[in-house]
């Protein structure tokens, strides 16, 4: 138990320490923390999964739904005016085709069955807006140009976390029972933890300023999610689609407000600079030991898996070209066109979606995993050294021919 501690105030030290070298050599955090796993774990063997049994799959559900949570309340529904068509466009034409060619090299190269290389191909075809935003604070681009990278983020966050959990749920009773069965299980779950979600989020919101008067009120929002789950889970609905949903009327309330709710006499408090200050540390603390776990949990020998992760960041590089090309707006720079090319990089969401992947599905679960690790550690390595020729003025050459329709510099 003295171990256990030591070793937690140990990572949790080290990740501020990485944190703040990220900030001043560019080298995302993301990496040493999955280093430090992988020489702790399959390197050493000093620690292995199976010492953590089921408090694996506890930790791993809740690193989801504060990701969820997280993920919604950063989810400005107001950002989708403007560059709304931009973002949504790129977001969509991307996730499909970045989605499609990486399932059906996952299908190809691992023989995999076609729906679990499905669930590679919706988990590896987000990016990850914790890896993109640190990384754009060091780039010289347009504003628009970092508000359509961040929806973009966001929205194909969203599109991972909604196709991939309902393809673990078919895959989960597939066997058993009838495609429409299958359909009608995932959209009436969807369903509940949406109508659910929602109701809790108008109830709770509304009723916060009282909240805030009781002693250690911060914590209680943080309750009050983890209860959302659990009784989504209860009524047979999706908790993580509930907590998503959740989190969104959360950070939007304002927005809600003013259309919808001023109608019904309903009041909503946002969550002020207290209550998100919480749940950023909240978030630090499970990505910081969550990536750490993910670097011991990867299979290092599994050469299949990790050269497949590698191909599969390379496809989803060359199938962005396009889609960076024609899914925006000719009068964004060649440079900028060409540094929103570079910025893919899968983070926290798809490493907790492929860990969910691991523990639903026994029998490629494991591969799912094995591969999606491989991708968000090839794939931010890309995507910071890419970034950092482009900011250089290197590759001139490939970006005024990728990108020749777009204004020069």
């Amino acid at each position: 138990m003295t171990y256990a501690i030591l070793f937690i105030g140990a990572v949790l030290f080290l990740g501020q320490v990485f944190s703040f070298l990220f900030e001043k050599t560019r080298l995302p955090d993301v990496l040493p923390l999955m280093l430090l796993g992988m020489l702790i774990g399959p390197g050493l063997h000093i620690v292995t999964p199976d010492m953590f049994g089921s408090a694996g799959q506890i930790f791993t559900t809740l690193a989801l739904v504060v990701v969820l949570f997280k993920s919604g309340v950063n989810f400005n529904v107001s950002a989708l005016r403007g560059t709304a068509l931009q973002g949504v466009l790129l977001a969509t034409c991307m996730f499909l085709l970045a989605g499609a060619g990486i399932a059906f090299c996952s299908y190809w190269l691992l023989d995999l069955p076609l729906l679990a290389a499905c669930v590679i191909g919706a988990i590896a075809a987000s990016n990850s807006s914790a890896v993109v935003i640190p990384l754009l604070g060091k780039l010289n681009v347009a504003d628009n140009t970092r508000t359509v990278l961040f929806l973009e983020a966001n929205l194909t966050g969203v599109y991972a976390i909604v196709v991939s959990l309902a393809l673990i749920g078919v895959l989960v009773t597939g066997a058993k029972v009838s495609a429409g069965y299958m359909l009608f299980e995932v959209v009436k779950s969807f369903a509940i933890g949406i109508g659910f979600a929602l109701a809790a989020g108008l109830f709770w919101m509304s009723v916060l300023n009282r909240v805030r008067r009781m002693e250690n009120a911060v914590s209680l929002t943080f309750a009050f999610v983890l209860l959302v789950y659990g009784a989504t889970k209860l009524l047979g609905g999706d908790g993580a689609i509930a907590t998503l949903v959740f989190g969104i009327v959360a950070g939007n309330i304002r927005v809600f407000s003013r259309l919808w709710l001023y109608k019904f006499e309903i009041k909503g408090f946002a969550l002020n600079a207290e209550e998100r200050v919480f749940f950023d540390e909240v978030e630090f603390i499970f990505k910081t030991l969550f990536f750490v776990y993910m670097g011991i949990c990867m299979r290092v020998g599994a050469w299949g898996p990790v050269a497949a992760g590698l191909l599969v960041v390379l496809v989803k590089f060359l199938l962005r070209l396009p889609v960076a090309d024609f899914c925006t707006a000719k009068t964004m720079s060649r440079g900028d066109t060409a540094v929103l090319w570079a910025m893919c990089p899968n983070g926290l969401v798809s490493a907790v979606l492929a860990a969910m992947a691991a523990q639903q599905l026994p029998g490629e679960g494991e591969t799912v995993q094995d591969v999606v690790y491989a991708v968000i550690f090839f794939g931010v390595i890309l995507s910071n050294l890419l970034s950092f020729r482009l900011q250089k003025g290197g590759l001139q050459g490939f970006v005024n021919s990728a990108f020749s329709r777009h204004i020069s510099q």
